[in-house]
């Protein structure tokens, strides 16, 4: 089966975004073409080589196009592995350097799927009304165009309240957990509409299974309880009291189990943050009325200054991490120490 020229991935949720992006490339292994992949023997007779995976190579749009994302791209080595190039966050490049790229991709069109470059261009933005929220200058370049005329685009919507049962059920599934459809309601009021949290989360519980798979009826407190130190309960606690110490080494110990765990939750701060924001400035975000007030209650006692720094704080951390300034545990160490350093002065005001 041969590869597509190019893919376009959309999706919000970094962990189900990953799982796709594996799955598309473990689907279509290269092969090599009549023109590349035949072989001669000594009698005249020729056979195909055989088909190849693919050697991942993952870039970061906030590092720009960097030297090593354009030789992998744009050069082809004689015997060389087959190359998949990841790039994530492709939202955040800038506008002349998504219009760089832009014909590069288009001309590897023509090649469809006989070149042993993979380009997987990913698009980390959320979903409104069934369609993926793509700025308009990035929708009308000549990649996008030609992704959409040859079905090159994978949308892959975040979870949601209706699609986080049948997620979970999945990966209860996966875990060997034999859970009743009680107990998948309950998980799913329980747990965030985060994938990775929700794979985390039920790793936890499946090491309190019984022999057939089967949770104790007390089991899902430990699910409760990480939903009672969300991002936003961190916060209130670190406003209001001194006991936040105690919450984060809960979060370090339970929840924050390495790289994957660390971006979960720098990216539900920043969703946190961009709620705060749109509190004080508007539009106001759609939430129950006293969620709605609470969360006021503390983008005011933050202030537009507060809010940004909030924003600062989960960037760094997250620069750290993918420079390998800092490893995850470091950045998160570094994170936590910024935002006591931030709720202390609001605190003290």
């Amino acid at each position: 089966m041969s590869h597509p020229a190019f893919t376009i991935c959309i999706c919000p949720d970094s962990q189900l975004l990953r799982d796709r992006v594996k799955t598309l490339i473990a689907a279509r292994p290269f092969e090599p073409d009549s023109r590349t992949g035949s072989v001669s023997g000594s009698m005249g007779a020729s056979f195909s080589l055989p088909s190849l995976s693919w050697q991942r190579f993952v870039f970061w749009a906030d590092e720009g196009l960097t030297a090593t994302f354009w030789e992998h791209l744009t050069l082809q080595g004689l015997f060389a592995s087959p190359k998949a190039l990841v790039l994530r966050n492709a939202q955040a490049l800038p506008a002349d350097s998504l219009k760089q790229l832009s014909p590069v991709l288009v001309s590897m069109s023509s090649g469809r799927g006989g070149s042993p470059i993979w380009p997987l261009i990913c698009f980390e933005v959320g979903f409104e009304k069934g369609k993926a929220k793509i700025p308009v200058h990035i929708a009308r370049l000549p990649f996008w165009l030609a992704a959409e005329q040859n079905g090159w685009i994978e949308e892959i919507p975040g979870l949601t309240a209706q699609t986080l049962p049948a997620y979970i059920r999945a990966e209860a599934g996966r875990h060997g957990i034999a859970a009743s459809q009680q107990k998948i309601q309950q998980l799913a009021h329980a747990l965030p509409p985060d994938a990775a949290a929700v794979t985390s989360e039920l790793a936890k519980l499946a090491l309190s299974t019984d022999a057939q798979g089967r949770l104790p009826d007390d089991a899902l407190a430990l699910a409760e309880h990480s939903r009672e130190l969300g991002i936003f309960e961190l916060m209130r606690i670190m406003q209001q009291s001194n006991d936040a110490p105690a919450a984060w080494r809960q979060i370090l110990e339970d929840r924050l189990s390495g790289e994957n765990m660390v971006f979960a939750f720098i990216s539900i701060l920043l969703r946190e943050a961009r709620i705060l924001w749109q509190s004080l400035a508007g539009p106001q975000p759609y939430l129950p009325p006293q969620v709605a007030m609470q969360k006021k209650m503390v983008a005011q006692s933050l202030g537009f200054a507060g809010v940004a720094r909030l924003w600062e704080i989960a960037l760094v951390a997250d620069k750290g991490i993918k420079t390998g300034e800092r490893n995850p545990d470091q950045a998160f160490e570094m994170l936590a120490a910024d935002l006591f350093t931030l709720f202390g002065r609001v605190r003290a005001i």
